[in-house]
């Protein structure tokens, strides 16, 4: 699971500093009160291990300490121990990479302190501070939570924090408890590594832990957990939008939330604080770019999930040739100004944020600033980069230079051209170099003319061309034109040639067009088909054509809910033929195996007739009955002989047995 895109840029606790690491993993240092930068880093493996996370060193007792003996030294000790600069607050910035290492940037020197290696084997989520002692945090990807020795750099300790990775890891006030997310929330004993307490409740992977601050500062008790009973903590994850409460509580098993806060989108940051009057106050920046403030009173369970006091938005001023667009907050931070809470954001894009200051005192749920957008400001001007100072002239001067320095009479030696030759030069140019007008009037004519070969398909590269111009002017006409063309392989090799910023209009105009010409469905579906094969890898890493996806999805899922209803009447009415069809096919066998006529005997007339008919014919009938009548009276008498013959052997046989028995007797 990707780390959220805010890891990679926080404010510092106090001196007003912003650190950002862009894609690339170049890291810039700058001032919120002046919109400066104050350095630039890019380190010497930022192509193979870019930043996934970063934290500032948070101020701490013996940093103070240390910044009291530092003001009683001499002012001619210029160089610094080792240890001074790494306890020094706000001095050293850690980064997170992918490569498993965490780096450590030093402020005062504008250049890398130290490299941590061997404790990860992938990707590292998060990083934190312990508050008062040299000690550095970290967990990863591989399941592992690090306790980095930022003086001898090494690794403390590691052990196994989840059975899936560890997404973020906070340091609890006292220095002697860590919470751990990830599947779940683990309070874990940093002496012993045991864990204390787990707390479920979230349906996701958690992605951040913020500690509410307290007013007075955690007392140290032997039992680790009694030293953070009734701390309060935030949680958020992953595709969730709620912001969930917790507290600890030691003689408690109740592992479910204390309360909740409810957010439109899902939250990629948050900041707590605490005003004198015990009041938390808790800023959400939302993937939408929004941010939404909190005010609550954490004194028992909610059942009801907290809705916004104030919704933050940035957006440019609007106007007639162009609309007003949000402008996306990456990140905030609570502090408290004479005992109220006061807002800072950073918004804008990280290669050059813009930073707002307001204080939480109105009275209004929805704000809105209106601010200039400074990235397309400086596209419209000189770019950053270019460092020539061009000098300011009046309009009535000219600037030579390769445009207007060509002569304006002809050079002597030179023959002028003829009236002729300039006519034959103009016709030339003109066949040449056709208006866009005339390349779509001859398009039309070419395929309205019957005698062209249409099997011929246009060519790619005018096709690219046309969908280009169109897409950028949002000119409808050429958009029909060239959307109509049906050919696979047309619209497969114009989609490739297509330039990559083109993707995301062409995406925006297909879905318009699916949900308002119905009529031209077939060939919009097939261009949509083409564009997700095609710059799938691309179309991934825009989230913000998720919405425009989601409602191709679901008018296609609409349209075709009654699909299978349709099937399976389409099979009933196929067998409902079939059976009509095998039906009509018996009736007409039967028929043909019938005689084509009929005779039925009805008089004997007919049958006297056809007896005499055949005793004409017949000459040897009588002697055929003579010599039947005499060979039956033969068979008659053998018949009688044998029977004859029969009976005297079963008399024989009696007398016999008769004989026997008088014998025996």
């Amino acid at each position: 699971m990707a780390t959220s895109r805010n890891r990679c840029c926080a404010f510092s606790v106090s001196d007003g500093y912003f650190a950002t690491s862009s894609a690339d993993g170049r890291l810039s240092i700058w001032d919120s009160k002046t919109g400066e930068v104050k350095q630039h880093y890019t380190p010497s493996s930022h192509l193979s291990s870019s930043c996934t996370c970063l934290a500032w060193q948070r101020k701490s007792r013996r940093s103070e300490e240390n910044q009291k003996k530092k003001k009683r030294k001499s002012a001619r000790v210029e160089v610094e121990s080792t240890d001074t600069e790494v306890l020094s607050p706000t001095n050293l910035l850690a980064l997170g990479t992918v490569a498993g290492s965490v780096l450590l940037y030093s402020v005062l020197k504008g250049d890398l302190h130290s490299k941590l290696d061997g404790g990860h084997d992938d990707t590292v989520n998060d990083v934190c501070w312990h508050p008062s002692d040299n000690t550095l945090y970290s967990c990863s990807e591989d399941r592992h939570i690090v306790e980095w020795d930022i003086t001898n750099r090494t690794v403390r300790s590691k052990w196994k924090g989840d059975k899936t990775s560890v997404y973020s890891i906070c340091i609890c006030p006292g220095g002697s408890t860590l919470l751990s997310a990830g599947r779940t929330i683990q309070l874990w004993n940093l002496q012993t590594k045991a864990v204390l307490k787990k707390f479920t409740g979230h349906a996701s992977p958690v992605t951040r832990l913020r500690v509410v601050p307290t007013l007075s500062p955690g007392s140290k008790e032997d039992d680790p957990l009694d030293s953070v009973e009734g701390l309060y903590f935030m949680s958020s994850a992953a595709s969730d939008r709620i912001v969930n409460v917790w507290q600890v509580k030691s003689g408690s098993k109740d592992k479910a939330s204390l309360a909740s806060f409810a957010v439109p989108d899902e939250p990629s940051d948050f900041d707590v604080c605490i005003s004198s009057d015990s009041e938390v106050y808790t800023s959400v920046v939302c993937l939408s770019g929004q941010v939404h403030i909190f005010q609550t009173v954490l004194n028992g369970r909610v059942r009801k999930p907290f809705q916004a006091r104030h919704v933050v938005n940035v957006t440019t001023e609007g106007s007639k040739l162009s609309p007003a667009r949000p402008i996306p907050i990456l990140t905030s931070q609570l502090q408290l100004a004479e005992g109220q809470p006061q807002l800072k954001i950073a918004y804008g894009v990280n290669l050059k944020p813009a930073f707002e200051s307001m204080s939480l005192e109105s009275q209004e749920k929805e704000i809105c600033l209106i601010r200039d957008d400074h990235l397309h400001a400086d596209r419209r001007t000189d770019e950053a980069g270019d460092r020539v100072k061009r000098p300011l002239t009046s309009g009535d001067v000219t600037v030579l230079g390769p445009n207007n320095m060509a002569p304006g009479r002809p050079i002597q030696g030179l023959d002028e051209p003829s009236k002729s030759a300039r006519k034959k030069a103009k016709r030339k140019s003109l066949r040449t170099e056709l208006s866009m007008e005339d390349r779509l009037n001859a398009l039309s004519i070419a395929q309205a003319r019957p005698d062209i070969d249409k099997s011929q398909p246009p060519r790619a590269d005018v096709m690219v061309t046309l969908l280009s111009q169109g897409l950028q002017s949002q000119d409808r006409e050429l958009l029909d034109r060239v959307l109509k063309q049906d050919r696979a392989k047309v619209v497969t090799n114009t989609i490739k040639r297509l330039p990559i910023p083109l993707i995301v209009p062409l995406v925006q105009e297909l879905a318009r067009r699916m949900n308002t010409a119905p009529q031209s469905g077939l060939v919009i579906a097939h261009w949509t088909k083409e564009v997700l094969r095609e710059r799938a890898s691309y179309l991934m890493t825009c989230p913000e054509l998720m919405l425009r996806l989601s409602h191709i999805y679901e008018t296609i899922n609409t349209r075709t809910s009654n699909g299978g209803k349709l099937s399976r009447l389409h099979g009933k009415l196929d067998l409902m033929l079939a059976q009509i069809s095998s039906q009509d096919d018996t009736v007409e066998a039967s028929h043909t195996d019938q005689a084509l006529m009929l005779y039925e005997d009805e008089s004997s007339d007919e049958l006297d007739l056809m007896e005499d008919g055949l005793a004409i014919h017949s000459e040897s009938e009588g002697e055929w009955d003579e010599r039947s009548e005499s060979s039956d009276m033969e068979a008659q008498e053998e018949d009688q002989a044998d029977s004859n013959d029969s009976d005297s052997e079963d008399e024989e046989e009696e007398e016999d047995e008769e004989e026997d028995d008088d014998d025996e007797t």
